[in-house]
């Protein structure tokens, strides 16, 4: 009798060993690597009153998971590049060593800003519900951690951002081959840390540690702190089911903590992607 129930058991237990597969096939994961080209425009009033513009390399990394439902990923980017000023571009500056005894001084010819004169790096985690599954809409959130470091003038330029976004994300097409992924998000709240006015930190502080932390950071919620980043992006599924696509970045934002010296930057990104 045991035996003979042993196919009636497999027979009841059939329905849920499929769904359990079915549930366990819906969960994909996915690592994404690009690599393009940036272009970076920075208004910085309280450090210069010229517009610099950044042409840069960029590099980023994701990894995704994706599930019946959800979806979720983590990953980071970096830029490096040429800092130059809109007006001048790249520049030659001479400073002078106080007069000897003898009434004669040194001189020092130096570039204002060197061929490698931008970074921008970044990390970040965003975690999406799905809204409809036939239209395929997502939302949730995302933090983000950025870091912006350039050379304006003969000074060192750096903004630093930690914020929190609200993220809207839709399928715009997914075929058997091709799908267009579009995304948008606006952070509510920001912890900044922006380049102080006297454009030497560490005064009067004798750390600078402590200078960088303490001068110039503030938390900023849409008041003071506004920003778009939108993305666009192509992929393709190669018969090996990796895939290859194409992606569009587009960032403003306005900084308006200190009055009458805004912060203004814009960027716009070309990326190559192979996802595998």
């Amino acid at each position: 009798m045991k035996i003979a129930n042993i196919p009636l058991t497999i027979l009841l237990l059939l329905p849920l060993i499929i769904s359990a597969q079915i549930k366990e096939s819906s969960i994909r994961n996915l690592w994404t690597i690009e690599a393009g080209y940036q272009n970076f425009r920075t208004f910085d009033k309280n450090v210069s009153p010229l517009i610099y513009v950044a042409n840069a390399g960029a590099l980023s990394f994701q990894f995704r998971k994706t599930k019946k439902k959800t979806l979720w990923d983590i990953g980071g980017n970096v830029s490096v590049g040429s800092n130059q000023t809109k007006r001048f571009g790249q520049r030659s500056a001479v400073a002078y060593d106080p007069y000897d005894i003898t009434g004669n001084r040194d001189s020092t010819v130096y570039t204002i800003n060197p061929g490698l004169s931008f970074v921008q790096a970044g990390l970040f985690y965003s975690y999406n519900w799905k809204l409809n599954t036939n239209k395929r809409m997502y939302t949730g959130g995302i933090v983000k951690d950025d870091l912006y470091y350039g050379a304006l003038g003969a000074d060192i330029w750096f903004f630093h951002q930690l914020s929190i976004s609200p993220v809207y994300k839709v399928e715009i097409l997914n075929t058997a081959r091709s799908k267009i992924d579009a995304e948008i998000s606006v952070p509510v709240f920001s912890y900044l840390l922006r380049q102080p006015y006297t454009l030497d930190p560490s005064l009067p502080e004798n750390s600078y540690f402590k200078a960088y932390l303490r001068t110039g950071s503030s938390a900023a919620t849409l008041n003071k702190f506004q920003q778009v980043n939108f993305s666009l992006k192509y992929f393709y599924e190669l018969s090996s089911g990796d895939m290859i696509g194409v992606s569009y970045l587009f960032m403003w934002m306005n900084d308006a903590n200190i009055p009458d010296r805004n912060l203004k930057a814009y960027s716009n990104s070309i990326l190559i992607s192979y996802s595998f």
